[in-house]
């Protein structure tokens, strides 16, 4: 009972302090004053901001919305439209606005669309004579009479429209399409609304802008979105691979294993790897028998490194006996700091924090390498080594 009414008082106090905050903001705005245009306003903090937009004050108007112009110039929340024409300028819905020869997403002149018959469908999906669009952006359809949008024309996530010539993923290139009727998603859309990246028709699998060769539509599924199954293989994006089920693999940090080969996030074979002793370490160390590699965005071997004694150097917390995540590693001969060889000793390099909320102490038998030369590290040397250590 005591913790519910905690929670409860936590969460009324919490609550009001959100209602105060929001309350002494001020949304933002223009003011004109004749001589200056500025676009202002107040954080929630209650600090007012203020900065000078570059219009006529004698010809300025607010257009509501964040929308303004001048005789010359339009502007969207105090920054200056590319392109527009302000004494034509208007807004239609936000995010659109047009003139009298463009159409504007946001800041943005939308390619190719005509303002005369430009028609907004909802937030993201628009039309003019010639083409739809998507978020500002054409989506080139060959044929308006039979065009739809699969999903929720309303939702950001969706991504996939069709008309009886091609099937669109909303951003990528049109790719022809075999059959109108039959066309639909491998994977509907998720919790969040997100759809699929694969879809298919009676004769083809299609991954975004791409036809996945050879893939098989009766039984192809999506595992991931850019991982496709059928009943003869695996697919990486559009592109056939040499597994055959992808239920048989185990993952190994960015890897995946058969038993008999490593393949990686593509699934091509590592060759150097060894199947039977690859394993990861944390996110970048990777280790087998005879191998350490470090990866950030590839990998690469670390040739110094013995795999046999390499191991992964936490820090030590000397005030409570926990242990934490450092970017230091060691084997028999060296030390690293990520992958880079480091001077101290691999034997005794110690990584300390001795008060809680106290600097981190990193040293070796010979030297303090980092951190201070506290009273509390003396004396741990002092008992661990018989003598203090200088620094370096």
């Amino acid at each position: 009972m005591e913790k519910i009414s905690r929670l409860f008082y936590f969460t009324v106090a919490f609550s009001l302090v959100c209602m105060i905050l929001i309350s002494c903001s001020r949304p933002a705005h223009y003011k004109n004053n004749g001589k200056q245009v500025t676009w202002q306003g107040r954080d929630i903090w209650g600090g007012d901001w203020s900065k000078v937009v570059d219009a006529d004050p004698s010809s300025f108007e607010d257009l509501g919305n964040g929308y303004a112009r001048d005789d010359q110039k339009a502007f969207l929340e105090g920054r200056i439209i590319k392109g527009a024409d302000g004494k034509t300028f208007k807004c239609l819905e936000k995010p659109y606005a047009v003139d009298a020869s463009h159409v504007f997403h946001k800041y943005t002149m939308m390619t190719g669309a005509d303002p005369k018959s430009f028609i907004i469908h909802g937030k993201y999906l628009t039309e003019d004579k010639n083409d739809y669009f998507w978020q500002g952006k054409p989506i080139h359809v060959a044929d308006k009479r039979t065009f739809v949008i699969i999903g929720n024309k309303d939702n950001y996530w969706t991504q996939w429209a069709k008309d009886k010539y091609n099937a669109y993923y909303m951003g990528e290139q049109p790719v022809p399409l075999a059959d109108y009727d039959s066309f639909h998603l491998i994977k509907e859309t998720d919790s969040s609304g997100v759809q699929g990246k694969y879809a298919a028709d009676k004769y083809r699998v299609y991954y975004k802008d791409h036809i996945v060769e050879g893939a098989d539509p009766e039984t192809f599924t999506e595992i991931i979105d850019w991982v496709g199954q059928d009943k003869h293989r695996v697919y990486y994006k559009w592109k056939a691979t040499d597994i055959k089920d992808y239920n048989q693999l185990s993952h190994i940090g960015g890897f995946y294993s058969d038993g008999s080969h490593i393949y990686t996030f593509e699934f091509e074979v590592f060759e150097d790897a060894d199947p039977l002793t690859f394993r990861q370490l944390d996110n970048n160390w990777y280790v087998d028998k005879d191998h350490v590699w470090w990866r950030k965005k590839e990998m690469k071997e670390v040739k110094e490194a013995d795999a046999a004694t390499f191991q992964l150097v936490d820090g030590y917390a000397y005030f409570n006996g926990t242990t934490f995540w450092t970017r230091y590693a060691k084997d028999k001969n060296h030390v690293y700091f990520d992958d880079a060889v480091i001077p101290p000793d691999p034997e005794t390099f110690e990584i300390v924090r001795f008060t809680e909320g106290g600097a981190t102490t990193i040293f070796d038998k010979n030297h303090i390498y980092q951190g201070e030369n506290s009273k509390e590290l003396q004396k741990y040397l002092k008992d661990k080594y018989g003598r203090k250590l200088k620094e370096k």
